[in-house]
């Protein structure tokens, strides 16, 4: 009786044992999972967030601009009238008004946005390439400006130019020349933008540019009329600056008068010269 006893308590502790043993296995795999979670979670939580994917409200913004430069330029060339530009323009923004093409019919067969250079401050200059009727080529380089609701609207009359490249006043506003250069900076741009318009080769306007520059001229696809004002971007008085010239140009093919502002970078060696106009320089 007694041996019968102590055999069932030794397998009864048995059970207990190996009972006990399960449990242990099943508790140190729980806290195995637990720590490895925690884990997960403090990586997570700790590393630094990944920079997001253009998204396409950068994508339409970009539409939006070259839609809008296409359009303005599309009616600049059409009617280049102060009340035609109107709708276009931003707040406070003004421009000359010109005489648009004999015949009324719009002078561009097909336009695109062919050069874009960001200013900040969500402004930028457009470059678009407008092909016309007659097989001419002309760039007109449109300074916007974007709102935060995405509205786009232009800063002003564009520039033609013969390659696509800068223009606009960007973020300063434009004073009067200033100190006793103005006079011979004025001199400047009265003899260069004739030059610049009428000239067929780089090497015509040698004399009038800053050694070591090169601009392409608009061969005579517009024809010079009148400087209607120059300005310079800040008040400084110093031997480099960038001159806002207003001109007022006549296209010889169609008879319409353009008003147009230039932007000159000149600066100051024996005399004075422009080193780059809108950015189409080499």
């Amino acid at each position: 009786m007694r041996q019968e006893v102590g055999n069932k308590a030794g397998a009864s502790n048995s059970s207990v044992r190996a009972a006990l043993r399960g449990i242990g296995r099943v508790a140190i795999w729980v806290l195995v999972g637990l720590l490895l979670v925690r884990g997960v979670v403090s990586a997570a939580s700790t590393a630094p967030p990944q920079p997001a994917a253009p998204g396409p409200v950068a994508v339409r913004d970009e539409q939006a601009s070259e839609s809008f430069a296409v359009r303005f330029a599309r009616a600049y060339l059409a009617d280049p009238s102060a009340q035609a530009l109107a709708p276009f323009l931003a707040e406070g923004a003004r421009v000359g008004s010109g005489r648009p093409p004999q015949g009324g019919a719009s002078p561009v067969a097909q336009a695109e946005v062919s050069g874009t250079e960001e200013l900040g401050d969500g402004t930028a200059v457009l470059t678009v390439a407008c092909e016309l009727r007659d097989a001419r080529t002309l760039y007109l380089a449109v300074p916007i400006t974007r709102s935060r609701a995405g509205e786009v609207a232009a800063l002003g009359a564009p520039s033609i130019v013969a390659a696509p490249g800068l223009a606009g006043a960007g973020s300063d506003q434009p004073q009067p020349l200033a100190g006793p250069d103005a006079g011979s900076i004025q001199a400047l741009v009265a003899k260069f933008l004739p030059e610049y318009l009428a000239a067929g080769e780089a090497s015509d306007l040698s004399y009038l540019v800053a050694p070591g520059a090169a601009i392409q001229p608009l061969a005579g696809a517009l024809q010079f009329v009148s400087v209607s004002g120059v300005t310079q971007l800040g008040s400084g008085e110093g031997p480099r600056r960038s001159i806002l010239a207003a001109v007022r140009v006549s296209d010889p093919q169609t008879g319409a008068a353009y008003p147009l502002v230039y932007r000159l970078d000149v600066v100051k060696g024996a005399r004075w010269y422009v080193r780059a106009i809108q950015g189409a320089s080499a």
